[in-house]
């Protein structure tokens, strides 16, 4: 997985908020929303074995 894309999508949707494109911003949010998660289900499909 490129570890870059969601900071590339949160700038690109930032710079959009700023430029007044609200509605490109509002799709760029659900974009970055979806690529987090699925980003978040594939790195934490194993139980940790911590040991104290």
């Amino acid at each position: 997985m490129y570890m870059f894309l969601p900071f590339l999508i949160a700038l690109t949707t930032a710079l959009s908020a700023l430029l007044g494109k609200k509605r490109v911003s509002y799709f760029l949010w659900w974009v970055l929303l979806v690529v987090t998660i699925l980003s978040f289900i594939h790195h934490s499909t194993d139980s940790l074995n911590l040991s104290f």
